[in-house]
């Protein structure tokens, strides 16, 4: 039997929504990172500017992340080559994604035109 990869669920807090440009998606999936820290978690909001992810891998403000997100439907992962962590909780992070090839882009905006559910 396999482990769950996440012990913690997302917070209710949503002190960041007001700065937001993009539109965020509430999702649940996989997504590891490498760069200043490297490990995995499980992305519970996300948008083309950014996403949230819950992991047990403390990490701190303005750390530099590589991202593959692993959506569902999707066989390769989506990769964010450089992200920025703008805030941290106890388990939980928000990453602003800063650069992404093209067609990298294009997937990402693919795959939120097939998502419903709109962080409030």
């Amino acid at each position: 039997m396999a482990e769950p990869l996440m012990t913690h669920k997302p917070s209710e807090n949503n002190t960041m929504t007001d700065q937001r440009q993009h539109i965020r998606y509430q999702v649940e999936f996989p997504a590891t990172f490498s760069g200043d820290y490297a490990g995995s978690g499980i992305v519970y909001n996300l948008g083309m500017g950014g996403c949230k992810v819950v992991s047990d891998l403390p990490v701190k403000n303005g750390a530099r992340l590589s991202v593959h997100l692993q959506t569902q439907g999707q066989s390769i992962a989506i990769t964010i080559q450089t992200a920025t962590v703008q805030w941290t909780l106890e388990h939980e992070f928000g990453i602003e994604f800063r650069e992404m090839l093209e067609r990298e882009r294009t997937r990402l905006g693919q795959f939120l035109a097939t998502q419903s559910n709109i962080v409030p």
